[in-house]
């Protein structure tokens, strides 16, 4: 009778845990990367590090290194149909509109390129004018896509 009810409990939590998932995921978090290959970020969708906020910091590389031509790409593909936070996914999001494109080799083991203890334009510190700049163009190239 105690493994009964020891199996009860298990496939109990297994049920409370998938309904977590399910209903509380906000889809697949998306990587994405500079066309240069030197700068690279991810979305982190439970902490509220989204496509907009991915987008403005793109925007904060370009105006720290002065990058005038690199274009946002993204790294990550549509998931299989078969994986449950696709079934979350909306398509018509905007994070999805931006061209998909092979990772850098520069970034291949990387989520975050550059880090913060490396040696980089980036990682210099931003002024509020620049942050500001910053997320002038991340809005206006959001609204375009």
């Amino acid at each position: 009778m105690k493994w009964l009810i020891a199996f009860i409990v298990i496939i109990a939590l297994g049920i409370y845990g998938f309904g977590i998932y399910m209903f509380d995921t906000k889809g697949t978090e998306v990587s994405f990367q500079s066309s240069d290959g030197n700068w690279g970020d991810s979305e982190v969708l439970f902490k509220g590090r989204n496509f907009e906020m991915i987008v403005s910091l793109f925007e904060l590389y370009k105006i720290r290194c002065k990058v005038t031509n690199a274009t946002l790409q993204r790294v990550t593909d549509k998931p299989s149909i078969f994986t449950p936070s696709r079934w979350f996914d909306d398509y018509e999001q905007k994070k999805w509109q931006v061209p998909l494109a092979k990772r850098h080799s520069s970034l291949d083991n990387e989520s975050n390129y550059p880090t913060a203890s490396m040696e980089h334009c980036y990682n210099n510190g931003a002024t509020k004018e620049e942050l500001a700049l910053a997320t002038k163009r991340a809005d206006e190239y959001i609204s375009s896509l």
